[in-house]
């Protein structure tokens, strides 16, 4: 019958060196959590500004949310009741709006979100879309400038 030896084992610490390297995780995932908390990391890259540079200042992604698009437009803007609201930088995403484009390239979303051309006034040409400019929205030029600019930043 052989015996057996019972064989040595080391301690069953954790060894130091992987002390430290924990500790180093938890306060740098700590510091950019706070800084995240605060507002100082900047935004994910590709992702839009929050203010149209046209609008004076003015928070067009806030405008946005005051006016209630998400509703038709869903909450990420790509589409609900409504169309898309991304992609408009190289135009119209809807057939009604093409003719519009076409006369007014450079200030078609404008005029569309405020309801002012005559020929798109018609409730049965914009689909449901109300008019901005007007009661009870009330929306000024700059807003509506600044809307503008931050859906022609959405991809």
């Amino acid at each position: 019958m052989t015996v057996n030896t019972p064989i040595e084992t080391r301690s069953r610490t954790i060894p130091p060196w992987a002390i430290g390297i924990t500790v180093l995780i938890f306060l740098v995932g700590g510091v950019y959590l706070a800084g995240n908390l605060s507002g100082e990391n900047p935004p994910i890259a590709g992702a839009p500004s929050p203010s149209g540079s046209a609008g004076g200042g003015l928070n067009g992604q806030a405008l946005i949310e005051e006016a209630g698009c998400q509703a038709c437009h869903g909450d990420d803007l790509t589409g609900g009741v409504g169309p898309t609201l991304h992609g408009l930088a190289d135009g119209p995403t809807s057939e009604n709006l093409q003719d519009l484009y076409a006369e007014r390239p450079d200030d078609w979303a404008n005029v569309w979100i405020a309801g002012t051309d005559p020929a798109v006034a018609d409730p049965a040409m914009r689909a449901g879309m109300p008019a901005f400019a007007g009661p009870p929205y009330d929306l000024s030029d700059e807003e509506i400038a600044a809307i503008v600019d931050y859906l022609m930043t959405l991809e």
